[in-house]
């Protein structure tokens, strides 16, 4: 009887007795080169690899878990803002930004890390929203133009239970995502925020929340479906543990010209608790990826342009 009322008591709780990740140590700095500055780094869903671009978004490069064997994929221009690796890890989906006689176009294109080939499936245009996103499990892209969705193929296969934390859309001031179920794009608008911009949206491993900022009001969390919506603190850059409970995310401050510190926080997205993850002077923690795993936490340090690695531990 004694168990079974512990148990009871763990689900009432929302299982709230698992265990907050802290950080294993100091972090290791593993991507860096004199004369380089890297940004953005991104796991790949399995684990194996880590993307990232290069100061203002430009090019993509990639290296194996540990930071090694780094290669570059492209030198596009804006390739490494919002870019999404595809369920098989052997793909990066992204919006490269084209100049031409003063002006700004963008593209959509595919970039094949086996072969090394690159396939734009959008030319360049000036009526792009937001960001593009694998879907109908990687075979197609969705992306807006103008006020229309429109869907390309990928030349992928249809896969099979791909992971939902890629499947968030940046279609601007709505909140847009791909469910885990059907891979089907939903659209929720939150009249409270009118007016203001919705981004840096992620959703669980689960497909069953979703995390994101709002300009001038911090960060909050949902159901995908926008019931439940819930104010969980100012943090930046979310990015899922896979307990689906916990998120790491950035704490910045500014001298009201550039960036002079960034903490990592773990914050319980039941409850809105923050707990301090890292905090160093000497280091400026931003854009943080955490692992498909759950072990360990990636960072870029714009102090000395370089990609940092955290051990954590539950």
């Amino acid at each position: 009887m004694k168990k079974i009322t512990l148990f009871a008591l763990f689900l009432s709780m929302g299982g709230s007795l698992l265990a907050q990740p802290k950080a294993a140590g100091s972090p290791e700095k593993i991507i860096f080169e004199e004369g380089k500055f890297y940004m953005n780094p991104e796991w790949s869903p399995m684990g194996d690899r880590i993307a990232f671009s290069s100061e203002k978004f430009n090019g993509l490069w990639v290296s194996d878990a540990s930071g090694q064997n780094v290669k570059q994929v492209t030198l596009d221009a804006g390739a490494g803002f919002g870019f999404r690796w595809s369920s098989d890890g052997n793909t990066i989906l992204a919006r490269p930004v084209v100049l031409e006689n003063g002006r700004t176009f963008h593209q959509v294109k595919l970039y094949d890390l086996n072969s090394g080939e690159e396939n734009v499936l959008v030319h360049k245009t000036r009526s792009l929203q937001g960001l593009p996103v694998w879907t109908n499990g990687d075979q197609k892209i969705a992306v807006k133009v103008g006020d229309r969705r429109e869907e390309f193929l990928t030349g992928k296969r249809n896969l099979k239970g791909v992971s939902s934390r890629e499947k968030t859309v940046d279609f601007g001031g709505t909140l847009s995502s791909v469910s885990a179920e059907d891979q089907s794009l939903e659209n929720v608008s939150f009249p409270e925020f009118e007016g203001r911009y919705i981004f840096n949206k992620t959703v669980s491993p689960n497909g069953e929340k979703i995390v994101f900022e709002v300009s001038g009001k911090g960060l909050y969390v949902s159901n995908v479906d926008g019931s439940d919506l819930k104010h969980i603190g100012k943090g930046e850059h979310p990015s899922w543990m896979p307990d689906n409970r916990y998120v790491v995310v950035v704490k910045v401050k500014d001298d009201g010209y550039v960036i002079t510190q960034g903490d990592l926080f773990v914050v319980d997205t039941y409850t809105g608790e923050y707990s301090p993850l890292y905090s160093q002077s000497d280091v400026i923690a931003l854009k943080p990826s955490v692992s498909p795993d759950g072990t360990k936490v990636l960072f870029n340090n714009p102090k000395d342009g370089s990609i940092y690695l955290l051990e954590i531990k539950n």
